[in-house]
């Protein structure tokens, strides 16, 4: 089941919270007080890896742009690393063989006026699109679609 891992970062903290009153009211032992991190630093661990996945936040998602990064990376999680490859790589000028020996074949569009690669989803789908001129990128844009 997706969730937000709101609810566990949520329970983590009210967790370490009941502890801390009760370590320091007397009425609980030390020993518990050290379970009750360990159980807060779990449950928090757990709540942001949920958020992460739902968040779409990036953690562990390359951004460093190689041939390599992008192929492995799934499409919808590309845009964390669109800047990095732009920063790199010239991408007007060059041929369109070039860029599909770079990026791969387009997964939202394939013409020969313009190859889109989609870089974010689910909420709005982001396109990179390059525009092409007689097989030669004269545009690159980021479209929402």
């Amino acid at each position: 089941m997706l969730t937000t891992g709101i609810p566990q970062i949520v329970a983590g903290i009210a967790v370490f919270l009941v502890c801390g009153v009760l370590l320091f009211s007397g009425k609980v032992r030390k020993r518990y007080w050290c379970l009750s991190c360990l159980v807060t630093a779990l449950l928090v661990g757990r709540g942001v890896w949920c958020a992460n996945d739902f968040f779409d936040l990036g953690m562990g998602t390359p951004k460093v742009f190689s041939p390599e990064n992008w192929e492995k990376t799934k499409p919808e999680q590309r845009h964390f690393m669109v800047d990095d490859l732009q920063e790199q790589i010239a991408l007007i000028g060059m041929p369109e063989d070039e860029v599909r020996e770079l990026l791969g074949a387009p997964d939202y569009q394939d013409t020969a006026a313009c190859l889109s690669y989609v870089i974010a989803q689910p909420f709005d789908e982001v396109t990179l699109d390059l525009t092409l001129k007689s097989g030669i990128v004269t545009q690159v844009e980021q479209t929402s679609h």
